[in-house]
């Protein structure tokens, strides 16, 4: 291996850099304010620890818009209202695509997911998604399975508390927004589920987040220096078996769906609906909607939608923990809430009734280590003659 990487550095190395000189010299000076940057790597040194924190830091020295490197990917970052206004709102169309990495590119089956899918594509994808099964009708079909698992929950907490055995919060709230998830998507159980057990799915949805963000072959795309790097570090490796462990897991749950047919259409799941979408279709239809996408799509409600929901959860939790008054203020009208209506439990039409804890809920997502919001987007880089904010999204050289 020493001797591999020797000749590696002898041969390409040079070549790495002519083509990196060039290329810096190509670029226009007009660019937005932003931190010095090193030869090579760029900012990437600047870039440790938790992203959001560090642009934060970065936005406060360099203005509301800057302009950073990492590696050979040039973007710029918008940290203000304003400017997120400005390229997300104002610009939508020029800035609606998102870079598409080599991972991206993979997981969502060369774009045939909800989320990085081409502007046409992820249009009818959403169009068929919230005509057939994200629509009102649909979200409130699954309120039983919401109920279900919610009373579960409660069950094991009330459970807990009799032993006074510590809970994890954090672990229970997961498990419940998955639990949801997993039954209104698959129909299947989170906690016994047949093809995967409870342990594994998390820390594959987990793997999948990390493996997703930007690769040395990302970055570094010239003279394969990238691809080289995660060879040697093993990131080819890891990113290959998480994807084939979620592949096999997903083609176990269309599988088990195309064998029990049958015994779905009273209460058809999220993938009953994609199937059912996937053979009405006319042959003359102009957009064809294959496996692939249906993939696609539940790759995205099981990565995404699991995680984030429960997120929000956690932190609205942490900090009712952290202010006992407003915890007390916020339990005291929810007992109040069941007293009135001599209920035993809550239920989905009690909460436009609970006036502070509703509102708690909703502004409290604070932007705390996983709590923030990120918004990457893909255009070209146009320097035009207006407000300095006007400059949106992220751009690739």
């Amino acid at each position: 291996m020493s001797t591999l990487l020797f000749l590696f550095l002898v041969l390409f190395i040079p070549i790495f850099f002519l083509l990196y000189t060039k290329k810096i010299n190509n670029m226009k000076d007009n660019l937005p304010p932003g931190p010095t940057k090193l030869p090579v790597i760029g900012n990437l040194h600047q870039l440790q620890g938790l992203l959001h924190r560090c642009l934060h830091d970065l936005s406060k020295k360099h203005g509301p818009v800057l302009f950073l490197r990492q590696g050979f990917v040039q973007m710029v970052v918008l940290s203000s209202s304003e400017a997120a206004e400005e390229a997300l709102k104002t610009h939508d169309l020029e800035c609606c695509n998102r870079p598409m990495t080599i991972a991206l590119l993979k997981f969502s089956r060369n774009g045939k997911d909800i989320a990085f899918a081409p502007y046409e594509v992820s249009r009818e994808l959403r169009k068929l998604s919230i005509l057939n099964f994200l629509s009102a009708k649909k979200v409130r079909s699954f309120r039983y399975i919401r109920e279900e698992e919610t009373d579960l929950m409660i069950k094991k907490l009330k459970e807990s508390a009799q032993k006074k055995s510590p809970v994890d919060l954090s672990k229970t709230l997961f498990h419940l927004s998955a639990s949801i998830v997993f039954r209104a998507a698959f129909g299947q159980s989170f906690l016994e589920n047949k093809h995967i057990n409870k342990e594994e799915i998390e820390e594959l949805m987990y793997e999948a987040q990390r493996i997703n963000s930007y690769k040395f072959s990302d970055l570094f795309p010239i003279a394969g220096v990238g691809w080289f790097i995660d060879f040697v570090s093993g990131q080819h490796k890891r990113f290959h078996n998480v994807f084939s462990k979620i592949d096999t897991f997903l083609n176990l749950i269309v599988n088990d769906h195309h064998q029990l047919k049958s015994q779905t259409q009273d209460r058809p799941d999220i993938v009953d609906s994609l199937l059912h979408m996937i053979h009405k279709q006319e042959q003359d239809e102009s957009f064809k909607l294959t496996i692939d996408h249906l993939k696609g799509i539940i790759s995205n409600i099981y990565i995404a939608g699991v995680d984030s929901n429960a997120i929000i959860m956690i932190w609205a939790m942490a900090e009712l923990v952290r202010n006992p008054r407003v915890m007390k203020k916020a339990q005291e009208e929810i007992r109040t809430c069941i007293g009135i209506n001599s209920k035993e439990k809550l239920v989905e039409e009690d909460l436009d009734k609970l006036q502070y804890s509703w509102k708690k809920n909703k502004e409290d997502v604070d932007m705390e280590e996983a709590g923030y919001v990120t918004t990457v987007k893909k255009v070209p880089l146009e320097l035009v003659p207006s407000p300095i904010f006007a400059i949106g999204g992220v751009i690739e050289s």
